[in-house]
């Protein structure tokens, strides 16, 4: 699912000062990005963006129809810098339901996010597909973001961040997100 949420741009201040307290940051599927740590939605200025995030998940859940005692939790929120050069590996996110990323700030040809065929082989004997086939039966898709997209995906589909070849930095907030039994039931 794809939609879009604005009025946290001020955001990406909030990463650039939490990356200059911790320039390491966490190395996981990032190469020559930067990566905070996965706990920002503990974070009181990432409260009104988690409440947003949640909100479209609930949207999600009811898509999947995922039964209405059940909402969705937050289990991490991430930032991400990624300057030009940089990229993410392939890789999934593991022990979730679902996973997504918002974009704070995607200068042209910054990295398309790519969705990779979770069939293995599946590519092993395909016939060739018409150029306007439907992205239902690709082996890959590519996602051009754009600045305030939010995305949400099955956590355990795998997915990588072409190279941003912009002259800017690429600026995300990545999540994930499982379920609980609402307490109002």
């Amino acid at each position: 699912m794809m939609t879009e949420v604005t009025g946290h741009g001020h955001l990406v201040d909030r990463l650039y000062e939490i990356k200059a307290k911790d320039e390491k940051g966490m190395p996981r599927s990032n190469v020559g990005g930067w990566h905070s740590s996965d706990e920002l939605y503990k974070d009181e200025e990432f409260k009104s963006t988690v409440g947003d995030i949640l909100l479209k998940a609930k949207e999600c859940f009811n898509h999947l129809d995922v039964q209405d005692k059940y909402v969705p939790e937050m289990t991490g929120l991430w930032g991400m810098i990624n300057p030009p050069g940089s990229r993410n590996n392939i890789h999934t996110h593991p022990y979730n339901y679902l996973s997504g990323v918002y974009y704070l700030k995607v200068p042209p040809k910054s990295g398309n996010l790519v969705f990779l065929e979770p069939k293995p082989q599946a590519e092993v004997l395909s016939p060739p597909k018409k150029k306007d086939a439907s992205v239902h039966i690709a082996h890959s898709v590519d996602f051009e973001p754009k600045q305030n997209s939010l995305i949400f995906f099955p956590s355990w589909l795998q997915h990588e961040v072409k190279t941003n070849n912009s002259d800017e930095d690429r600026i995300i907030l990545s999540f994930n997100i499982n379920w609980r039994e609402n307490a109002d039931n």
